[in-house]
Parts: structure tokens; C-alpha cells; sequence
């Protein structure tokens, strides 16, 4: 990959989603950025979704814009947008990570501050904490 792109968003979910409707959309999600050579991350966490998309800029902003376009997220933020050296997710299609323990008040905290104060430090710590959560742990599943 020549044009390595990396973008980090926030939305809200505008709706609970059963299990069996985030497989199914995760199945069609990691088929499809399977297909345009797209890696990442996605945390769904107290009704917020934030995702790390990686890839081609082109194949990325293509993701990008049916995502806003998808009418279960609301509120959709782009947080980072810009080039990268190496894919943080080389592995995954689209890891998907979610608490499967006792409210995380560090994450909620952290994901506020994402969300109302970005800077370049707070997405360097949400690209890393994605990678850690994704990894598992007690009391957070990824898929």
C-alpha cells in the first residue's frame, strides 16, 4: 500500500442492535473491507462506536462515506484523518471490541475527552487502547 491512510471517528448508536444484526453486519463489513485491503478496529462501548479504519486513502474515505451514510449511526465524528507508516491492525479486517464485564469509568471518561477535547495525543492513546481491548481481556470480548 502506497497511500497509507489512517482515520479515527466517534458516532453514537441511534438504536440498541440485537447480537445476531452486529454479526451479520459484521460479516458484511469484514467482507467488504476485506475485498478493498482495509484493516481496523471498531470499540462499541455505552451506546458510542469509535473505529480505526486503515487502507488506500480512496478505499478509506469509500468506507468512510457509507458509514455516515448508514442510518444506524448518529452523530458521526471524524476525529483523525492523515497518513501512516504502517498499519496498527495488519491483522484484521475489522476487529470488533466490547465490554463484556462491569462498566470501564476509564474508557467513558477517556471517550469523552476523545470526543469533546481531540488532539493528537488523545488519538494516539485511542489507536493504542484499541489495540490493547482488542487483544481481550477479562472483561472486554473482541471478535
Amino acid at each position: 500500500m502506497s497511500d497509507l491512510q489512517c482515520l479515527l471517528y466517534m458516532s453514537t448508536a441511534s438504536r440498541e442492535m440485537a447480537p445476531g444484526e452486529i454479526d451479520g453486519m459484521l460479516q458484511r463489513a469484514r467482507a467488504r473491507n476485506e475485498s478493498l485491503g482495509i484493516t481496523g478496529a471498531l470499540l462499541h462501548y455505552g451506546g458510542r462506536f469509535v473505529q480505526v479504519l486503515e487502507g488506500e486513502s480512496g478505499a478509506v474515505e469509500q468506507c468512510f462515506e457509507r458509514i455516515s451514510a448508514d442510518s444506524r449511526h448518529g452523530e458521526i465524528r471524524r476525529i483523525f484523518s492523515g497518513p501512516m507508516a504502517a498499519p496498527n491492525f495488519p491483522d484484521w479486517s475489522m476487529r470488533y471490541v466490547v465490554n463484556a464485564g462491569p462498566p470501564d469509568r476509564a474508557v467513558a471518561a477517556f471517550l469523552d475527552e476523545l470526543q469533546n477535547r481531540p488532539s493528537p495525543e488523545t488519538v494516539r492513546q485511542a489507536i493504542a487502547l484499541l489495540g490493547r481491548l482488542a487483544g481481550g481481556s477479562a472483561d472486554w470480548q473482541s471478535r
